[in-house]
């Protein structure tokens, strides 16, 4: 036996539902659309009809003023006469001056019109009529002090009008279960559309990383959030297999340094020699060093694809940090018997994390200075509203099917694996650039080969 409270809850859920209330709005909208057009149709139809019986009402007034000022009182008296007799639709009154009856189909003048009154509209009984009837009347005082009032049936008129009021409220009617009709159609198209959104969702709450939202190729409001979503689970995915990539890595990259840190903590532990125990302490420090700058990368790259340090953008003036940087590596150029110039065409300043953009672009020179050759320049340049950091060297480069796993954590090639480190430095290069609104690309052009770092600031 359910529950009363448990009944009604269910029914307000049932009534607060989008899809209830979205049917409810398009037949809210649906009867005041309705109304207003039912409205506005009757009382255009009413000023139509009703002009077109005042126009044959005062053509009839006038023309029976012309034939009494033309051609006097009986030929009036005459055309009054024959009009009343053939035409049923008309009434026709005319008096002396006194108010009495000279002619015409009506018995009294109407008390409430008067002769400088227009066209109005009046329940009037004929002579000969049972039942009094809607007329539209008008009235005129002619030149002797008589009185001549015309009238038209509207009996017509009242009958159209109501006809067409009568046709907009059926057409009401049958557009309500219609727009009931259309709405629940739309609501399941709607349903249909974020039930696919919903089940993606579900599938990757359960795991499925790879489960994404199917498109229709529209470009409606459905397909770009469906693309948005997409895009953002392309994203996790990736990041999350970064984040394997980084563990396996990391296990891998850190067993080496770790094995030769216990090998000399061993080794210093066995022997009583000064000099061999001083040795083992420094080799135990460089280890300690390489593991703490290892982490500290990867702890920076992760700081910088979470966005974190955002705050700490500043206006910079790009080419000042080119300066310091030209310093600061200047005897490691000379050192290695090669050069670095920079390649400025106007000042640029832009709002930057200092700290890590110098960071990626000392990454930047410390692999071309590994693994480059020849000459290096270190250029700025604008494709658009956004900047291109860049380094460029005469070295070979990354082959253009190693350059994503050149960009990934802990991802070394093979030139590399003869050097010190850890395959952190493009990675890093990469989170920045992403940190700034842009990415890494790769160039070959001309015998050298640029790696660049594109500063997003075209919004």
């Amino acid at each position: 036996m359910s529950r009363p409270g448990v009944a009604s809850g269910a029914g307000l859920r049932w009534l607060r539902s989008s899809h209830v209330r979205f049917m409810g709005w398009i037949l809210l909208l649906e009867l005041v659309f309705g109304a207003a057009l039912l409205a506005s149709v009757t009382q255009f139809v009413r000023a139509d009809l009703a002009a077109a019986d005042r126009s044959i009402a005062v053509e009839d007034r006038d023309s029976l003023l012309m034939i009494g000022r033309d051609e006097g009182a009986q030929a009036l008296n005459r055309a009054i006469a024959e009009r009343t007799a053939e035409d049923d639709d008309a009434l026709i009154l005319l008096v002396d001056r006194n108010g009495r009856k000279v002619g015409g189909n009506l018995s009294d003048w109407p008390p409430n019109v008067t002769a400088e009154a227009g066209w109005t509209r009046a329940e009037l009984y004929r002579l000969g009529d049972a039942e009094p009837a809607p007329f539209g009347i008008t009235a005129a005082r002619l030149g002797d002090g008589r009185r001549l009032l015309v009238g038209r049936r509207a009996e017509a008129s009242d009958q159209i009008r109501q006809t067409v009021h009568e046709a907009l409220l059926t057409a009401l009617a049958l557009a309500l279960p219609l727009a009931l009709a259309g709405a629940w159609f739309v609501v399941q198209i709607i349903d249909r559309r974020i039930g696919h959104i919903a089940a993606t969702a579900e599938g990757v709450s359960a795991g499925d990383i790879e489960q994404r939202v199917p498109l229709h190729g529209s470009g409606d409001s459905f397909d770009r959030l469906g693309e948005a979503i997409n895009g953002m689970l392309d994203r996790i995915g990736s990041l999350i297999g970064e984040l394997r990539t980084v563990t396996d890595s990391m296990a891998h990259d850190l067993r080496s340094p770790l094995t030769r840190l216990r090998a000399r903590i061993d080794r210093a532990l066995e022997t009583d020699d000064p000099a061999a125990m001083r040795a083992a302490i420094e080799g135990i420090s460089r280890e300690a060093d390489q593991l703490l700058a290892m982490l500290t990368t990867a702890l920076e790259i992760s700081r910088a694809e979470a966005g974190i340090g955002r705050e700490r953008f500043r206006p910079t003036l790009l080419g000042e940090m080119f300066a310091d940087l030209e310093d600061l590596y200047a005897p490691l150029v000379e050192e290695q018997g090669r050069s670095l110039s920079i390649a400025i065409e106007r000042p640029i300043e832009v709002s930057v994390h200092r700290e890590l953009l110098g960071q990626a672009i000392a990454n930047l020179l410390d692999n071309a200075l590994k693994y480059g050759a020849g000459a290096m320049t270190l250029y700025l340049d604008r494709e658009g509203a956004d900047v291109i950091i860049g380094l460029a060297d005469e070295g070979r480069g990354i082959a253009p099917d190693r350059e994503a796993e050149a960009l990934r954590r802990f991802g070394r090639l093979d030139a590399a694996r003869g050097q010190a480190g850890a395959g952190l430095g493009l990675s890093l290069v990469a989170a920045v650039a992403r940190m700034h609104g842009g990415q890494v690309r790769f160039t070959r052009r001309h015998g050298l080969f640029a790696v660049g770092i594109l500063i997003g600031l075209g919004g």
